[in-house]
């Protein structure tokens, strides 16, 4: 490494948490389960199967690449895909049914909440922002345990395929697994959205939904809420050989680059068919998304549909997409 590149490191490690302060990120594990009441249950399947989409990443594919393959029916959250991105490195998706010895079975109901809100896992390491934990925080208790809740009626898939370990470059290891930059404090008491208030609403489900871990995306990560730009576009690309080149778009209400020339029913039934506004099909990884987020109920998406209008125009024009044959024909460039 360049004695520069050298210097930024020390200069960011210096500035961050040093390992004996991360305790602050964990807090301890209760052991007492979560009740499956049939309320819980059926918020936690609504959450986990359209609103979360935790299928798009952790069902299994038959190549187990998930931004290109179709789920499998018979592996449900069964996990063994791959994920690739490029100066990153590549992840194994790990398996979340109830499997006792692939999965999640073993682990204790507190262990699954603080692992979904905190990204902390029952060994006390951090997960890589991968997975939307971030995003997750922003569950609120009922909604967080009604996910555990539901995870534990999943039937248990026995993943097959060895765990690969995750082979992350030199600076994502250093500054996920040992700054853990990624980190926040522990989630506590986080109050339920007001549903009455549309804007409200659709505010929260926006932001559980991880949207800006992809139409907020830069090379250093998601922009914050409070950043100009947020939800105006990736400026990193989700880049895969039997994909292409993808860029996420503009979704604030500037008219020349974003949506500000679409009504809020045309937004509500582009995420419904996948069709982008321009008529054109979706690519992934909003098109892994949309069999999961097209299943949300009508006030939901008329929610979403009503923050999405709410943004401010944020004027970023995103680079188009660069598809491979034959997706090219298929999606219409």
């Amino acid at each position: 490494m360049p004695r520069t590149g050298i210097l930024a490191v020390l200069a960011t490690f210096a500035a961050l948490p040093q390992a004996g302060c991360h305790r602050r990120y964990i807090r301890p594990v209760d052991d007492a389960p979560i009740a499956p009441t049939p309320e819980r249950l059926a918020r936690g399947s609504y959450l986990v199967n359209q609103v979360l989409a935790c299928g798009g990443c952790h069902t299994g594919r038959e190549h187990g690449q998930p931004l290109v393959e179709p789920e499998r029916t018979d592996a449900f959250l069964g996990g063994g895909n791959l994920y690739t991105q490029k100066g990153f490195g590549t992840l194994w998706v790990p398996n979340i049914s109830a499997d006792a010895d692939t999965g999640i079975g073993r682990w204790k109901d507190d262990e699954v909440l603080r692992a979904l809100r905190d990204g902390v896992l029952p060994d006390e390491g951090f997960m890589t922002p991968i997975m939307p934990f971030a995003a997750y925080q922003h569950l609120c208790d009922e909604d967080a345990r009604a996910v555990v809740a539901y995870l534990r009626t999943v039937p248990a898939y026995r993943q097959a395929k060895p765990r690969q370990p995750n082979r992350l470059g030199f600076m994502p290891k250093l500054m996920f697994k040992v700054l853990g930059v990624q980190m926040h404090d522990p989630v506590r008491a986080v109050a339920a959205p007001d549903r009455r208030n549309k804007i409200e609403y659709g505010h929260y489900l926006v932001r559980v939904a991880a949207c800006s871990e992809c139409h907020s995306l830069t090379q250093k990560g998601p922009r914050p809420e409070t950043d100009p730009l947020y939800l105006a576009g990736s400026d990193a690309p989700f880049e895969d050989p039997a994909l292409g080149k993808v860029y996420a778009r503009n979704l604030t209400g500037d008219a020349e680059t974003g949506l500000g020339r679409y009504d809020a029913a045309a937004i509500k039934e582009s995420i419904r068919s996948g069709k982008r506004l321009d008529g054109k099909g979706m690519a992934a990884p909003m098109s892994v998304m949309v069999p999961h987020y097209s299943g949300m109920s009508d006030e939901d998406l008329d929610a979403v549909a009503a923050y999405i209008k709410s943004l401010p125009a944020a004027k970023n024009r995103v680079p188009d997409r660069v598809l491979v044959e034959p997706l090219r024909g298929t999606l219409g460039g």
